[in-house]
């Protein structure tokens, strides 16, 4: 008796929200909410109302320009490879001949 499984097509697609995609999507909605939250801290607090809403505009809006020119700058991938690419090397430096590299050893003959 064959059993049929569902097939889910596109589950391991990243989530993708006007050309923000994967973890850009995640920092922009963690800086969002950041910023409401240190709006209603500092509201709590007894700050101003409206240096408090300035302060919120201001950290969203930050928040969301920095996650798109950082996705339109090192694209999906980049940000991780950017740290990576000041740590390879620009040059290779050899002064060892090639056999004293390769480390040629002879076989010790075996006895009969």
């Amino acid at each position: 008796m064959a059993r049929v499984y569902p097939v889910f097509r596109g589950v391991d697609n990243e989530l993708e929200f006007r050309g923000l995609r994967g973890k850009y999507f995640y920092y922009a909605v963690g800086g969002v909410i950041g910023g409401i939250f240190l709006t209603l801290l500092l509201y709590i607090l007894g700050v101003n109302l409206f240096v408090s809403l300035v302060l919120m505009v201001a950290t969203g809006g930050g928040a969301l320009f920095y996650t798109y020119s950082a996705n339109k700058k090192y694209g999906r991938w980049g940000d991780v490879k950017q740290p990576v690419r000041t740590l390879k090397p620009h040059f290779v430096y050899q002064t060892r001949s090639f056999r004293q590299l390769i480390g040629v050893k002879a076989f010790p003959k075996r006895k009969p």
